[in-house]
């Protein structure tokens, strides 16, 4: 397995699409369980809309957008320019190293 292969998976695990997709679902799924035990006077309350159960969908489908928004469009690392970057780093700090303090 090549190098490339074993670094792509742990770019996209903290991607930040993953992680809103992953709390909208919870939360979803919460509310789409709270619907379920919503009494009569809670309906009452909300014009008779089961408010939960609507939000609870509402958070479930966006989570769903976002997780294959991640999945269709992953983040790609360009390890060419990720060295090069790496090499401008490392001769700043030599050259700060080098300079006199005054």
């Amino acid at each position: 397995m090549s190098q490339n292969s074993t670094d792509k998976p742990r770019a996209n695990l903290f991607d930040i699409r993953n992680i809103i997709g992953a709390l909208l679902g919870i939360y979803g799924v919460v509310l789409l369980v709270m619907s379920f035990t919503t009494s009569d006077s809670d309906l009452a309350k909300a014009s008779g809309v089961n408010a939960n159960l609507w939000v609870g969908i509402g958070l479930l489908a966006f989570a769903v957008f976002f997780i294959v928004w991640a999945v269709l469009r992953p983040i790609v690392v360009d390890e060419e320019q990720l060295e090069r970057d790496k090499r401008a780093v490392e001769e700043a700090a030599h050259q700060r190293r080098d300079e006199p303090t005054t």
